[in-house]
């Protein structure tokens, strides 16, 4: 039998890792991050967990937290004067975008009643946070357990080991280090609840001179969404 309200708390996590990993330029948005934060604070998964909260909400009552997230978000997932974190399946599995886990992730989607809304998320489908997304869509409706466990187990559960640790010791990172604790236990849990292992963990990639080049400065990023056709 389904659990309605654990598939509710699971897609409110997806929907809340979905939004801490996007650009939120948006004060909206960023009143959203902080109203689910201060909500899934008063239920952690577990103690590691607790503490990721207590951490994350200490940062966010700072004066200016906003920007500061901006700035952080920044360099460790776009500026290429940082340690670089690729943020599509694709890129772990064949050192590019827009590779084969693309494909499939396309195809996957297609099975489903949603679609990648192309004029609010420019990003590809098999983006992190797209992934996210759309296993949150999944899990607010009902009778798709077969797509959620074809998206976590191939798609997202061959990348989100290696995107934890490298989040986790990146040389900026603050508020994504306690960000990456969370995600790790609720990724844990998720398998637990698929039946799912975790993948063999591959020899981790040489940094490339290419993204060790001067601080870039801020650039506006696309909104990200993701809505029902």
């Amino acid at each position: 039998m389904k659990n309605r309200e654990l598939d509710s708390a699971r897609a409110l996590y997806y929907g809340f890792f979905s939004l801490a990993f996007s650009f939120i330029e948006n004060r909206e948005n960023f009143q959203k991050l902080v109203e689910m934060i201060t909500y899934l604070s008063k239920s952690p998964i577990e103690e590691n967990s607790k503490s990721a909260f207590e951490n994350i909400e200490n940062f966010l009552k700072k004066e200016n937290a906003q920007e500061l997230l901006l700035d952080e978000n920044n360099n460790i997932f776009f500026s290429p004067s940082t340690t670089f974190i690729p943020m599509t399946a694709s890129f772990y599995i064949e050192d590019r975008d827009d590779g084969k886990k693309r494909v499939e992730m396309t195809n996957i989607v297609l099975k489903s009643k949603f679609r990648r809304d192309s004029q609010n998320f420019k990003e590809a489908e098999d983006h992190i946070c797209f992934i996210f997304s759309f296993l949150q869509k999944l899990l607010n409706d009902e009778n798709e357990d077969e797509i959620i466990l074809e998206v976590f187990s191939n798609i997202l559960n061959g990348m989100i080991d290696e995107f934890i640790e490298s989040l986790h010791s990146h040389e900026c990172s603050e508020f994504y280090k306690d960000i990456a604790v969370l995600l790790k236990v609720f990724i844990e849990l998720e398998r637990a609840l698929l039946n799912v292992k975790s993948v063999e963990k591959k020899e981790k990639r040489v940094q490339q001179n290419i993204f060790q080049r001067e601080k870039k400065e801020f650039k506006k990023r696309a909104k990200r969404d993701f809505e029902e056709v």
